[in-house]
């Protein structure tokens, strides 16, 4: 009896592993589509991606019967990727109905333009909020559609790119490793939060500072409480290597070398 095995593969675009010399500043600028990153003009590159994902694929499909209130939609999409979902903030500010905001961010999904990051609903000792964050597939993506100029180091978009461009590494790192591992975030009424939660098992908080503190990681040191993660990660641009409090301090570069060597969410035996 021939028994046929059909295995799912997801591309994601270029990870760290992949990039030699990486440039952390061009990555959470311009992403990692590759004619984007290796191109000597990214800014046309992805304004060239995105209007013809706008205007060739979405239109020609028919996915979507109107084009203007989709673009608006987009645009605030973009604007709060990352940040809890609120349907109806975003569609006040789209100016199209919530019940077709949550429609096109289905119709993001099914492209495969954007995520959906769960929150881990199985806290005990702190009640947790149940909204869902929405990521774009592509900080730069992200970043043109929202109509990005430039990247301030000390803004909070600058935070919330450093935060995205981890969670992407995660994401490709399970999927290529065949983890099996589910991805969420935690985050308490209290305001408790936790970034990305690999498998129940390891709490990851991304802090874009350039020096680490106990302060940075007040959510995991309330997730120890929990006792589910047998690893508490803070990941940031700051250089020095530390364990405080059960918590490992490590630099960006550090963390993904580890993960992407198996060290931090392990492979599974087929993907060695």
């Amino acid at each position: 009896m021939l028994i046929i095995r059909i295995i799912s593969n997801n591309l994601f675009p270029l990870s760290w592993s992949e990039i030699p010399k990486f440039d952390l500043g061009r990555y959470l600028r311009f992403g990692g589509l590759p004619p984007v990153y290796l191109s000597p003009s990214p800014h046309e590159e992805l304004r060239a991606y995105v209007s013809v994902y706008l205007q060739e694929e979405i239109r020609a499909e028919g996915i979507i019967r109107r084009l203007p209130p989709f673009t608006r939609f987009l645009r605030v999409a973009a604007l709060s990727s990352g940040q809890l979902l609120n349907y109806t903030q975003i569609a006040s500010d789209a100016e199209v109905p919530a019940s077709t905001v949550r429609e096109y961010f289905s119709v993001l999904e099914d492209t495969l333009v954007g995520w959906t990051l769960e929150p881990w609903r199985e806290s005990r000792k702190r009640k947790a909020i149940q909204t869902a964050k929405f990521y774009f597939f592509d900080p730069g993506v992200m970043h043109e559609v929202a109509g990005t100029t430039s990247l301030d180091r000390n803004s909070d978009l600058y935070g919330r790119s450093f935060e995205h461009f981890i969670g992407m590494e995660l994401r490709a790192y399970v999927s290529y490793a065949r983890t099996g591992d589910s991805m969420h975030f935690w985050r308490s009424t209290h305001g408790h939060e936790v970034d990305f939660l690999v498998g129940g098992r390891v709490a990851v908080e991304v802090k874009a500072t350039r020096k680490a503190s106990l302060r940075d990681a007040r959510g995991l040191r309330a997730m120890a409480e929990e006792k589910t993660a047998t690893r508490l990660i803070l990941v940031s641009e700051d250089p020095v290597v530390a364990r405080r409090d059960g918590i490992e301090f490590l630099p960006w570069a550090t963390f993904l070398s580890r993960l992407w060597a198996g060290d931090i969410v392990r492979p599974s035996k087929s993907a060695r």
